[in-house]
This record gives structure tokens, sequence and C-alpha cells, in this order.
């Protein structure tokens, strides 16, 4: 059990490692501030029925809105105008906000298309990012390429994007003679804001052209400065909507088969084992800053698998986590102990990859004893809840339970079982508090876990 406070003085926020935004083009380095003037858009109201996303943009709603363009580059040329131009209107109803942009683009035939997985994007993409919040330090991004692949992450403490965030939203994309173009709608429910009679949030539009290596933005926020979200342009005129309160069930049900080759003698290697699983993952907007995660018997099969690995050392070995329940807002319970990485080093208080693990022991075989000893510890249950208040607070509770695995062990038709993890109780508090718009954190983290051992 232990409990580990920290408090960080960010003034100006500078010596800031670099970090990858979208792509690797947003170098936020260095120190010093060039001077670049906030610049505004106001949003207007849709009109008529709900668009359909095809990236023609056919409605005639869209036509209420005004066209805002002016990009400047910032890689590689940095404060001139982009090669191609680029604009976007942004219009919103009572349940979306609704984005098109257009990438004008001299030799269409040139565009790179590139199909990828989710948040892996590669080629000529452009992107929106919001913050919602308008606390300075947080923002919500939408990029897709123009084979249509999307990206969507959370920007934190200014400069820290996480891509874990998968909310969901809706994009496609066209090509004419032009160049190509870009319609978004995305659902209120999956931004955070606090209830106002008029917003103002902050807001950023970007494109990369692949061919030129060439970024630009429609807020220019010079290389040099120490910040990215801080620097945002403003997003106003939205009124008369309210906070969206989003509620998440899903149950499953799963069978599985497995077949190999037979073991002569072996009782546990029949050559095909049989199995099943049910269980239930839920998600709801306790406020809409606070969302509550629960699973019950999670089912993680879909997950993409390690790399491998040997470890021929006595010390653990370190994995992303990549497990969707402890993946979203896993960015609130990091807390490095170094600030090596920007923040994000290894050796954070709390490893949410011991959680339904493989058993620590395994029962020896000098007696010649066939063993069957399970490959990972099931989780019973797990609730967590986690986000930031408009007073700066961002909070995280965990609570987990993993049950006792048993392996079964055969010797000449006599079988026993024996323990191999027992039954265990996680447990992980985290707080912390902006203050002096966020140039000083205060914060601190509290971890138990218990395991139930009787002999």
């Amino acid at each position: 059990m232990s409990g580990v406070f920290k408090h960080i003085n960010q003034p100006n926020r500078k010596k800031l490692r670099p970090i990858a935004l979208a792509c690797a083009f947003l170098m936020l380095a260095g120190s010093g501030v060039l001077n670049a003037q906030t610049r505004s858009y106001r949003a207007g109201r849709w009109e008529g029925d709900i668009p359909q996303v095809d990236g023609l943009m056919s409605e005639q709603g869209w036509e209420s809105a005004k066209w805002e363009g002016s990009f400047i580059q910032r890689n590689p040329y940095e404060g001139e105008d982009p090669t191609e131009k680029t604009s976007f209107k942004i219009l919103y109803d009572d349940e979306n906000l609704y984005v098109a942009i257009r990438a004008n683009d001299s030799e269409p035939q040139n565009i790179e298309r590139r199909m990828s997985r989710r948040d892996d994007v590669e080629g000529d993409l452009v992107g929106i990012e919001i913050d919602s919040y308008f606390d300075k330090r947080t923002a919500f991004t939408f990029t897709v390429n123009a084979a249509g692949v999307k990206k969507d992450a959370t920007i934190t403490d200014d400069v820290h994007p996480d891509d874990s965030w998968n909310p969901v939203w809706y994009v496609d994309v066209s090509t004419d003679s032009m160049g190509w173009v870009v319609e978004m709608k995305i659902p209120l429910s999956q931004l955070r804001f606090a209830r106002k009679d008029e917003y103002t949030w902050g807001l950023q539009v970007f494109r990369i052209i692949h061919r030129n290596s060439e970024y630009s933005a429609w807020q220019h926020i010079p290389v040099e400065s120490p910040g990215w979200v801080s620097h945002y342009g403003l997003l106003e005129g939205i009124s008369n909507i309210f906070p969206k309160k989003e509620v998440e069930i899903i149950p499953y049900l799963m069978g599985k088969t497995e077949s190999y080759k037979r073991e002569e003698g072996n009782p546990f290697a029949t050559g095909r084992d049989y199995g099943y699983s049910v269980g239930l993952d839920g998600k709801v907007a306790v406020t809409n800053d606070l969302t509550l995660n629960v699973t019950v018997n999670p089912d993680f099969g879909q997950v993409e698998a390690d790399p491998s690995e040997v470890n021929l050392t006595a010390l653990e070995s370190y994995f992303r986590e990549k497990r969707p329940f402890f993946v979203e807002g896993s960015n609130i319970y990091r807390f490095g102990i170094t600030s090596g990485n920007g923040g994000l080093s290894q050796d954070n208080l709390f490893y949410s990859r011991r959680i339904g693990r493989r058993p620590q022991h395994c029962p020896d075989d000098d007696n010649g004893e066939y063993i069957d000893c399970p490959e990972s510890t099931r989780i019973l249950g797990a609730a967590k809840l986690s986000g930031k208040t408009r007073n700066g607070w961002s909070i995280g509770i965990l609570e987990s339970v993993t049950s006792k695995e048993m392996a079964e062990l055969d010797l000449e038709g006599q079988r026993r079982k024996e323990v191999v993890e027992p039954l265990t109780n996680y447990f992980n508090a985290r707080a912390q508090k902006d203050f002096n718009k966020g140039e000083t954190i205060l914060g601190g983290m509290f971890t138990a876990t218990n395991r139930f051992i009787n002999d």
C-alpha cells in the first residue's frame, strides 16, 4: 500500500520534449514565444434535416456557414503561405457538431491516400482540435486522411497526446478536380463541456501535405512556442446546447474451440479444447465531467498481441496497455516518478498490466505429473470513475478484483489442484489540481494491492 504526492511547478512550460500529434510534424520544443494573433471563428446553427455524411456536402444547410481559410505553414517554412489552399466551415445543432474541410490541390493525382488501421494515419490528412473544457490544457482531436482512415486522441497538460481515446464520430471524404473534401459529424456527447448560455471553445484546424512534408494550421503556433492547446484560436457562436450524458451497455457471449497436436498420455492435451465466456461492458456519464466505466468478466480477445520478447533478467517486462477498459482515461493514472520522456517515463506508480496478468506461480513437475496451468488471471469485475472537472480537478478512482486461479495436476489418474494466483483486489485513487492557469500542478496518488493468501 502506498500514498505518494507530487508537486510540479511549470513556469512558462519551458524545455518541453518533442511529441507527436497526428504525425511527427508538431515539434513543441525550446523556449521563447513568438507573438501570434489569436483568431476566432463563429459557428452557425444547422438548419434543415441532419446531413448525410458522404463527403459531398450536397445539403443546403451547408450554405448558411462561411468558409474560413488563410492557413499558415509551420513546417517546413514557418510563417509562409501554404503551397495549397485549405478552408473549413463549422455548424452545430442540439446533438452534433458539423465540420466541412476543403483541401484544394493543384495536383489531385498526387494526393497521398494510404489505407491503415485506425489511429495510424499516414499520407495527406486534415484534422480539427477542440478545447471544449476551455481550460487551455485539454483538447479532443479528430483527424482523417485522404483514404478516409480516422485518428482520434486527447491532449492533456497542454502538449501530451493520447490516441487511446476512441469516440463515436462520423466522417467521409471525396475527391474532385479541385482536391479533396472532408465531411464530419461529431456528436456533442463525445465532447466534455459545462452548461452555459453561450460557449467559447479553443479551436485548431490543420492540414498535412505528404509529398511536401508540409504542415499548416489555421491558428499559427510558432515552433518555438512552449505550449500547444493554450495557444488555440477561438470557436464562438455556439449557444442553447446542453451537455450530453452518455450511457453505453455492451453484453457479450463468446464460444471458442482450439485444435492442436494430441500428446499421448497427457490427459490435458487431448488435441481439442472447448470453452465459452459471457460478460458485460458499460459506460455511464455520471456528470458531464466524470465518466463511470464498468466491466464484468471482460473479454480482451480482440486486443492486439504483445511483441515477442525473451526476458533473461530478474526484472519484469513492461508492455503497452492495449485493453480498452484500462486504456480509456489512462493519462489520468499516469504518475511517473521521474520527469524523463516528457513525464511519461516507465517508472510509474501504477502499471495496469499487472491486473489480469499470467499467474505468478506454476507447480513443479518433479513428480512426473501432467500440469494444466491457466494462461491468464480472470478479471471478475472492475470499475473506474475518471474525468476532469471545470474547476481543474483531474480525478481517477479504479477498483478491480481478479479471481483465484487453480492449476490442475494429474499423476496416473490421480488429480489434485494447486493455487497459482490468489484472489486479489487492486485499488487506485488519483487526484490532480491545476493552479494559475495550469502553470502549477498539485497532485497525488494512492495505490493498494490486497492478495487473499491462506497458505
